[in-house]
C-alpha cells in the first residue's frame, strides 16, 4: 500500500481503487481524487483545483471532534486477587509463573476494602468505576472476588455511579461456584487462549506440563449455560516469534461462540521479522472476517472495533491508557502500581494500603502524545502515544517510542481505514 502525506492529511492507495485519505485531527476518512493524490507528491503543488480542496479540508477543525484529554482521578482499578497460578505459560510476563516474582496466595480483603472506599468516595455522581480481577489466576480465590464485589455494590447503592466488573482468567476453573459469583457481578469475562490444542497446549501448559486446552473448552461449555446472566465473553490470545499462528487461532475462536476476539502481540517481544509477520497475519484475519460477515464480523476483533468506535464518534485519544492517571493496579499485597506489567517495580509504585500519592498523578497529567513527542504523527489521536511499558521494553524509556509498536499501529490503522470506507459505502 502506497502512502503520501500533506500536513495532517495522510492518504493511501492500493490496487486500482480511489485513494483514501485520513484527517488526523478530525478523525475523518474520505476518498480523494487521483489529481489530489498526484499533487501530494509534486515538488511544487498547485494551489488550485484538487489540491486546493485538500488544503481546505486539512485546515478545517470539525466541531464534532471530541477531546481526548484525560482528567486525573482513578476510575479503573485492576486487582491481583492472587499472585499464584495453576498454569505455567511459556511467555508469562508476570514473573514467569504468575507471581510477579512474589508469590501471594490471596489478597488481604480486610486491607482492600478501605482502599476501595478511598477511591469510591472520590467518584462523582454520574461517574463510573471499573474493577478488573487479575492474577496469577484470580479464580483460585473466588471468595475474595465475591467479597470485593459485594462491598463495591454496597458502597455505590443509592448513588448515581455505574459499576462494572471484569475478570481475566485462564478459563480452567469455571464451575458452579465460580460461575455463580461471576453471575452475581454480571462480569465481563476474558479467557486467555492462544489457539487450538496443538498450539495452546504448548504455550499454556499446566504446572505439571499437561496441556490446558481441554479444560478451557469444557469450562466454556459450562459458561455457555449461563451466558445470559453474564457480561461479554472475550477470547484473548498472545503472540510472539514462537507462535504467530493467528489465522489458526481466529478459526478456533470462531467455534467457541465468543463476543470478541483479541490478538495481542506480546509485550515482551521485540523482533522485527515477527512484528511484520504479526501485521500480515492480522491483515489476513481482517480479510477473512470481512468476507465472512462484513463490518459486524470484523468488529468482533477488538482492535478494529476500537478503531471503528473512534472514527464513528470522532473521539480523540491523547493517552494510550489511563496508567497512573485514571487507572491503577493493586497487587496481592495491597501495593498500588501504575500498570499491570509494572507490579513489583518500585519506580512505578504510587501507594500502599490507603496511602496514595495523588500528587504524583496530578504531576503526570500531561497527555502521552506530548510526553512521547508524538505531536507530528498522523496516528497520534488514534494511538494516544502508545504503551509506555512496550516503549520501555524496546527503547529503555517509557517516553521514547518503540519503532515496532509504531509500525504495528500505523499499519493496522491503514487496514482499518480501508474496511471503514468499505463498510460506510455499503450502508
Amino acid at each position: 500500500m502506497e502512502q503520501r502525506r500533506y500536513k495532517d492529511i495522510v492518504a493511501f492507495k492500493w490496487g486500482q481503487g480511489a485513494p483514501l485519505a485520513f484527517h488526523a485531527r478530525n478523525l475523518e476518512v474520505a476518498e480523494i481524487s487521483d489529481d489530489a493524490w498526484n499533487e501530494m507528491s509534486a515538488s511544487e503543488p498547485s494551489l488550485a483545483g484538487a489540491f486546493k480542496a485538500l488544503t481546505n479540508w486539512e485546515s478545517e477543525n470539525s466541531p464534532d471532534v471530541k477531546s481526548g484529554k484525560l482528567s486525573v482521578g482513578i476510575r479503573s482499578l485492576t486487582i491481583n486477587v492472587t499472585q499464584i497460578c495453576n498454569l505455567k505459560c511459556t511467555y508469562c510476563a508476570a514473573g514467569g509463573d504468575g507471581t510477579y516474582g512474589s508469590a501471594q496466595t490471596k489478597i488481604n480483603v480486610e486491607k482492600t476494602l478501605p482502599q476501595l472506599k478511598l477511591f469510591l468516595e472520590r467518584i462523582p455522581e454520574g461517574g463510573s468505576f471499573n474493577i478488573t480481577f487479575l492474577g496469577g489466576e484470580p479464580l483460585l480465590y473466588p471468595e475474595g472476588i465475591q467479597e470485593i464485589g459485594n462491598y463495591v455494590r454496597l458502597m455505590t447503592a443509592g448513588r448515581d455511579i455505574t459499576t462494572r466488573f471484569s475478570i481475566v482468567t485462564n478459563g480452567t476453573l469455571f464451575n458452579e461456584k465460580t460461575l455463580s459469583i461471576l453471575r452475581q457481578l454480571k462480569a465481563n469475562i476474558t479467557v486467555s487462549l492462544d489457539g487450538p490444542a496443538e498450539i495452546n497446549d504448548k504455550t499454556r501448559p499446566t504446572r505439571n506440563g499437561i496441556g490446558s486446552t481441554s479444560l478451557v473448552v469444557e469450562g466454556l461449555k459450562l459458561l455457555e449455560t449461563c451466558r445470559s446472566d453474564l457480561g461479554s465473553l472475550t477470547l484473548h490470545g498472545v503472540f510472539n516469534r514462537e507462535n504467530l499462528e493467528i489465522a489458526k487461532a481466529y478459526e478456533f475462536f470462531q467455534s467457541l461462540n465468543a463476543d470478541r476476539y483479541e490478538f495481542t502481540y506480546s509485550v515482551e517481544e521485540n523482533d522485527d521479522a515477527s512484528n511484520k509477520l504479526y501485521v500480515e497475519q492480522m491483515n489476513d484475519i481482517a480479510a477473512k472476517a470481512y468476507a465472512l460477515g462484513g463490518e459486524s464480523e470484523l468488529r468482533k476483533i477488538t482492535l478494529f472495533n476500537q478503531y471503528f468506535n473512534a472514527l464513528d464518534n470522532q473521539q480523540q485519544t491523547e493517552n494510550f491508557c489511563g496508567s497512573g492517571k485514571s487507572f491503577l493496579v493493586m497487587d496481592a499485597k495491597n501495593n498500588l502500581f501504575t500498570c499491570p506489567w509494572e507490579v513489583g517495580n518500585k519506580e512505578e509504585k504510587v501507594g500502599e494500603n490507603t496511602n496514595v500519592d495523588f500528587a504524583r498523578m496530578e504531576n503526570e497529567s500531561a497527555p502521552l502524545i506530548e510526553k512521547n513527542n508524538c505531536q507530528n504523527c498522523w496516528a497520534r489521536f488514534m494511538c494516544g502515544g502508545g504503551c509506555m511499558f512496550i516503549h520501555k521494553k524496546g527503547t529503555g524509556s517509557k517516553h521514547q517510542k518503540d519503532g515496532q509498536f509504531c509500525y504495528r499501529t500505523r499499519s493496522l490503522l491503514g487496514t482499518t481505514f480501508i474496511y471503514y470506507k468499505l463498510s460506510r459505502a455499503s450502508c
